[in-house]
C-alpha cells in the first residue's frame, strides 16, 4: 500500500468515527486502560525477574501472536522465569507459535530486538513501555476499522507511508477526543472486534 490519497484519508477518518460511535461505555472504559495495565504486567515481571521493562514489552509481543492477553501474560512469565533459570526453549510450552517462543528467548539473550523495521510491533512495544503518544500499533483490527473490514487478514501489511499517515490521522483524532492515541486504538480494537466477532 503506497501513499494514501485525501480521499482515502477522509474515508478512513469517517470509518473511525463510525467504530469510535459504536464503541459501548465499557469497550471505551477498558481501551482508555488497556496500555496502563499492560504496562503494569510489563512492570511487574520486569521487577520480578530484574529485567529491563523495554525487554519485557519485546517478549510480550513476540508471545502475543494468536495468543489472548491473559495467556500472553503467563506465558512471559514462563519465558522469563524459563531464561533466568537457564533453561531452553524446548523445556516449556506456550501458547503461541514455537518461532516466537524462540523470538523470546532470543530477545532475553540481547541476539534480538524489535526495531522499527517492524513497525507494528515496534509500536507495540513503545506503547507498553512508554505509555508513549508518539507511537501506534496499527494491528489488523485497526486496518479493518480504517478500511470498514475490506481488508484480507493475511494481506494486513501496509508500507510505512501509509503507516504513517494512519498513525498521524489517528493520533489526530484521538487528540479532538481528549485521549492519547493508544487509548483511541484501544477502544477501536475493542469495537471492531466487537461488530465482525457477531
Amino acid at each position: 500500500m503506497k501513499k494514501l490519497s485525501n480521499y482515502k484519508l477522509k474515508k478512513i477518518s469517517n470509518n473511525l468515527d463510525y467504530f469510535f460511535n459504536i464503541a459501548t461505555d465499557e469497550n471505551i472504559k477498558d481501551g482508555i486502560n488497556w496500555y496502563k495495565i499492560a504496562n503494569k504486567e510489563a512492570q511487574k515481571i520486569a521487577i520480578k525477574y530484574d529485567i529491563d521493562i523495554y525487554k519485557v514489552s519485546q517478549v510480550i509481543s513476540a508471545l502475543s501472536p494468536r495468543n489472548k492477553w491473559k495467556q500472553n501474560i503467563i506465558d512471559a512469565n514462563k519465558v522469563c522465569d524459563a531464561y533466568k533459570l537457564g533453561l531452553h526453549p524446548t523445556d516449556i510450552k506456550v501458547c503461541t507459535f514455537h518461532s516466537n517462543k524462540f523470538k523470546a528467548f532470543n530477545i532475553l539473550a540481547n541476539n534480538v530486538s524489535i526495531t522499527d523495521k517492524s513497525l507494528k510491533t515496534f509500536n507495540f512495544v513503545n506503547n507498553i513501555t512508554y505509555l508513549n503518544n508518539d507511537f501506534l500499533t496499527i494491528d489488523i483490527w485497526h486496518l479493518r476499522a480504517c478500511f470498514n473490514n475490506l481488508i484480507k487478514i493475511n494481506n494486513a501489511s501496509i508500507g510505512r507511508i501509509a503507516y504513517e499517515q494512519i498513525k498521524q490521522l489517528t493520533i489526530k483524532k484521538a487528540d479532538k477526543l481528549g485521549l492519547k492515541g493508544y487509548e483511541f486504538q484501544a477502544i477501536l480494537w475493542l469495537s471492531t472486534q466487537q461488530k465482525f466477532n457477531n
